[in-house]
């Protein structure tokens, strides 16, 4: 659910809305740029750098001081330099400085950035001094293709700390960028350099948006995230057949981005969401003046070949980052790889040689047989979370206290189970003679009573030692609401509670709860990836022992009433009971011999080989020539050799597959499925998948609706839901899609956890 304030939470949930819009920003862009070559320069100052100039980095520290003009303030906004590194990210500083008429003595400062590949690019954005926001007055940028010169652009003038400059060359190989005049006594800076420019859509421009998110908590198909858009284009700029046009220029996997934003008050105050992130899927489509762009989710676009499995056991971390590094993503704007693997997958193994297919199909291969959910985030990460699944909720786990009465027990806070009579007891009121209490057995069974504290507070309230439960969670989770249930039989609650939250072994945030007025309390935070948490009985009742009926969690305030749902649209689907549930792993067993995999000639230095079937031990003979190095897999192989015509021979020894077949055996009655995982290799993780399976099938109701639609929704979030035989129920987002034609509405899928 994305972060909004109260004020737009209230507004939007009025009966009346006011206006929605939306911002796309398009980057046409060359994305393969900034990770081909690096910049040069014919002088720089020792804390110059370039790691960051190719990647939107936020600067946040302040600019060194200088012998330059209006560069050496005493009033704290500038740093001393240190005498050697390390030192803070400064962009490009040159060490060329303008004299009194912001000419430069010759030569001129210059940047130089040689490509190994060819590029074109609909323009530069140069981004100068972000930190002091300060820029030169003219620059020229040179653009070639080896030796020769394709375009020169003479940019004077120059009125802001960004200029975005452009151009039309083709194949570009080298850009040369020169400052030609600067403020007096100053030196060139750059912060940023964007290979292209950023263009922007707004109400005026858009005619619909459309976005589709589809993701399977069980990861059995590929998450489905899609966006398009489409505009006016009375002059046809996106026109394919426009000579004149930028549709050549367009990046098919540029980024794109949405941003939705609401009027909140009468006054136009407009609240702008988090945006979510896309690349293009293919350049834009032009039809009677309008022009359609389509994007997809990172996974979407991960659709070129992996071939490079290998036999041996390794970590499914280790399988997952050797796929995503293998497709050559393009690194956030802060240099970072753009995924999220979590640690758990360090612990899962696998033996079996990954298929050759798509990276996106065996990464969601690899989500599958680790039962997480494989899904990209609104700032286009890619993540593999596992993903847990119980009765209440998906929050898997166990709860510690520090004491309990023998007949205290946690089942039943968890499955919300109907609690019997109470137990009498030695506090204050807790031993009535009109039939309202049990008395306790002396052994085992005892009836359901939630948990039930052994410390009792003293005549003010307060307790010797403080009563503490602790909720450990199997998966980390945001918990922006947590809801407790006291003691609802008898209508008593604490009056003071204290909530510590956990990540990784430390504390992240601590809450007191005072002034509580009844036995439910909804505690709210903005904790993320929260993996415990602590409730801390500050103060009870005189004579009372603290109790606990009932925890659920939210992580998202979200009610899918019939307030938001559009009327006559709610329909449902409940599945049969799971019968029989058949899970595979698989094992390669070897031939006894080994055998030809290939033989053929080539005159070329470099040949890729796909394998009929997999091998091991694999072994090259080049003749009429020599084998300069090899890179051999399960079902291929790269080799690099000497010039000439040669003959190649692989040989190996085949490997035949071999499944094992599980059957698991839930109800008498309903419907079979069948698990076929390539990657499933031992029988702990063949197992595993068969309890999680069965634990998430368990939710048999589905719901679809089309409703007001909230960009604040997201696939995966826990919202309450309202049916009509159930006024609050626990659903988790399945699907949600999101039109915008300058109103918003939506559609939405979600399984009811009951």
């Amino acid at each position: 659910m994305k972060s909004v304030s109260d004020r737009y939470w209230a507004s939007m949930r009025q009966p009346l809305r006011n206006p929605s819009h939306v911002i796309i920003q398009f980057g046409n862009m060359d994305t393969t740029a900034p990770g081909d070559g690096s910049w040069e320069d014919n002088g720089a100052m020792p804390w110059s750098s370039y790691e960051t100039v190719d990647y939107a980095f936020q600067y946040s520290a302040s600019p060194y001081a200088t012998l330059e003009l209006n560069r050496w303030l005493g009033d704290g906004s500038f740093d001393l330099c240190p005498a050697s590194g390390p030192y803070t990210n400064q962009g490009f500083c040159s060490s060329k400085v303008a004299g009194a008429d912001g000419a430069f003595s010759s030569p001129l400062p210059v940047m130089v950035r040689p490509f190994e590949l060819e590029h074109t690019m609909p323009g530069l954005t140069l981004t100068f001094d972000s930190i002091c926001g300060e820029w030169p007055r003219a620059v020229t940028v040179r653009l070639y293709r080896g030796t020769e010169l394709l375009e020169t652009a003479e940019v004077e003038n120059i009125s802001g700390v960004e200029v975005k400059i452009p151009t039309t060359a083709e194949k570009v190989t080298r850009i040369e960028l020169q400052f030609d005049e600067m403020l007096p006594f100053h030196r060139p800076r750059l912060t940023r350099v964007m290979f292209g420019r950023m263009v922007e859509f707004t109400d005026k421009d858009l005619i619909s948006v459309r976005q589709n998110h589809d993701v399977d908590p069980l990861s059995r198909r590929l998450p489905k995230e899609t966006f398009s858009f489409t505009i006016h284009d009375y002059e046809k700029r996106y026109d394919p057949d426009n000579p004149t046009g930028i549709w050549t220029y367009i990046d098919e996997k540029a980024p794109i981005s949405i941003q939705y934003g609401y009027e909140i008050d009468e006054e136009g105050t407009v609240e702008w969401l988090h945006p979510d992130h896309y690349v293009l899927n293919g350049r834009p489509a032009g039809k009677d003046y309008k022009a359609t762009f389509s994007g997809t989710g990172l996974v979407g676009s991960m659709d070129r070949k992996f071939y490079k499995g290998t036999f041996g056991r390794k970590s499914f971390y280790a399988l997952a980052e050797e796929v995503l590094l293998d497709a050559g993503l393009t690194k956030t704007e802060l240099g970072e790889n753009p995924w999220d693997i979590d640690d758990d997958l360090k612990t899962m193994f696998c033996t079996v040689p990954l298929p050759v297919d798509t990276h996106m199909n065996v990464l969601q291969l690899i989500a599958h047989a680790c039962r997480s959910r494989f899904f990209t985030d609104e700032d286009n990460i890619i993540h593999i979370r596992p993903f847990g699944v119980s009765i209440k909720g998906i929050y898997t786990g166990t709860w510690e206290d520090n004491g309990g009465e023998v007949y205290s027990e946690w089942t039943s806070v968890d499955e919300e189970t109907p609690l019997g009579a109470p137990y009498a007891t030695l506090e204050l009121n807790q031993w009535l003679g009109d039939g309202s209490f049990d008395l306790c057995p002396t052994a085992a069974p005892y009836g359901a009573q939630g948990y039930v504290s052994s410390r009792v507070s003293d005549g003010t309230g307060i307790f010797p030692e403080e009563p503490m439960v602790s909720r450990l969670f199997q998966v980390p989770h945001d918990l922006p609401i947590v809801k407790i249930l006291f003691d609802g039989r008898l209508g008593e609650w604490p009056r003071q509670v204290t909530i510590r939250y956990w990540r990784d072994g430390q504390v992240v945030q601590e809450k007191p709860v005072r002034d509580l007025t009844g036995p439910e309390l909804m505690i709210r935070s903005d904790v993320v990836e929260c993996d415990s948490f602590d409730l801390f009985f500050d103060e009870m009742l005189p004579f009372r022992r603290p109790r606990i009926q009932m925890v659920s969690y939210q992580e998202t305030d979200f009610n899918l009433d019939f307030n938001t749902i559009l009327e006559d649209t709610q329909s449902s689907l409940k599945t049969n009971e799971l019968r029989n549930l058949t899970v595979s792993s698989f094992q390669y067993v070897p031939e006894d011999k080994r055998s030809v995999l290939f033989e053929g000639s080539t005159d070329q230095t470099f040949l890729h080989i796909d394998l009929d079937s997999p091998a091991s031990d694999l072994q090259v003979t080049v003749t009429g020539g020599s084998l300069v190095s090899s890179s051999l897999y399960a079902k291929a192989a790269d080799l690099w050799m000497s010039a000439g015509t040669k003959t190649i021979t692989v040989t190996g020894i085949k490997q035949s597959e071999v499944s094992h077949a599980r059957i698991w055996n839930f109800h008498q009655n309903g419907a079979d499925d069948e698990v076929k995982n390539p990657l499933i290799s031992d029988p702990e993780m063949q197992e595993a998948l068969a309890e999680h399976y069965a634990a998430y099938l368990g939710y048999r109701s589905t719901y679809d609706a089309s409703y007001r639609g909230n960009p604040e929704l997201e696939v995966g979030d826990l919202i309450v839901l309202q049916t009509n035989y159930t006024e609050e129920m626990d659903a988790i987002v399945l699907v949600n899609e999101l039109t915008y034609n300058g109103t918003i509405s939506g559609k939405v899928k979600v399984k009811g956890l009951l």
